[in-house]
């Protein structure tokens, strides 16, 4: 196995490096709740399954577009934190686990944003057009906003598998880092708080699945684990910007280094 150490100074300064990337990923963590938090508050309360209300508080709302751009950046910002989390990860066998959750919430995001131009962009225009529709039209329009509803809800759906996904894969990086034993703990914590994670977002995913509904919206409180999440990704990097090595690792390190003609 070749040690950090052996190899050559030049390539290692070419890596990224661990404590920046640690830094960013805490500021855009509580960055993007922030972000996310506000588009969703001035976002219209309305329930998405009561149609026609819904229709008429999007058909006034000026800033409709505007709300769904905050809260793609505001997952856009998340995003990179998890992928500093998984970059922090890296190693070992925990390292496997934090690519693929890595990718997994590339994933998350690349479906929001799509999910942000059916709801933001072509609802929105469909929408206004069918309240300044006549008596004649309107059912019709009012219909095909309906459609373009469910695609919505569909791409809901699924972003919120793959931040299920993600939450789950960073929870086995977490359960099978081999990490110094001073930070046992903040491991072990981490591990459950991203299973709790993943479990709630899942649960919130499968019952979208079928459309929205009064019991999807009683399953949004499952979503709440994953808000405290993102908000313990970026304690997490703050406090543990950088890996420690075992106790196990440093001996055998040592005597890498001893017997490498390199060094």
């Amino acid at each position: 196995m070749v040690s950090e150490e052996s190899v050559p100074s030049r390539w290692r300064a070419m890596a990224p490096s661990e404590r920046y990337f640690s830094k960013v990923g805490t500021v855009t963590a509580i960055l993007g709740l922030v972000v996310y938090g506000v588009s969703a508050y001035l976002h219209p309360f309305t329930p998405p399954h009561h149609t026609r209300d819904a229709f008429s508080d999007y058909a006034v709302e000026s800033l409709w577009a505007i709300y769904h751009l905050g809260e793609f950046l505001g997952i856009l910002l998340m995003g990179a934190a998890i992928i500093a989390l998984a970059f922090r990860l890296r190693r070992g066998v925990a390292g496997v686990w934090a690519t693929l959750g890595g990718a997994a919430m590339v994933v998350c995001a690349g479906v929001y944003g799509i999910f942000a131009a059916v709801d933001g962009v072509a609802l929105g225009i469909i929408v206004d057009r069918w309240a300044a529709a006549g008596p004649d039209q309107q059912e019709l329009l009012y219909e095909t906003a309906f459609a373009v509803r469910q695609i919505e809800g569909g791409l809901f759906s699924i972003q919120w598998f793959m931040f299920g996904i993600a939450a789950g894969l960073l929870a086995a990086a977490f359960f099978t880092s081999a990490e110094s034993s001073a930070r046992l703990d903040w491991f072990s914590g981490m591990g459950s708080l991203s299973a709790f994670a993943s479990i709630g977002a899942l649960s919130f995913a499968i019952v979208q699945a079928h459309g929205y509904t009064d019991l999807s919206m009683a399953f949004q409180i499952g979503l709440m684990p994953g808000v405290i999440w993102i908000i313990a990704v970026g304690l997490f990097l703050y406090r543990n910007p950088v890996y420690i090595e075992t106790l196990e690792e440093i001996p055998r390190k040592e005597d890498e280094q001893r017997h490498d003609p390199v060094n």
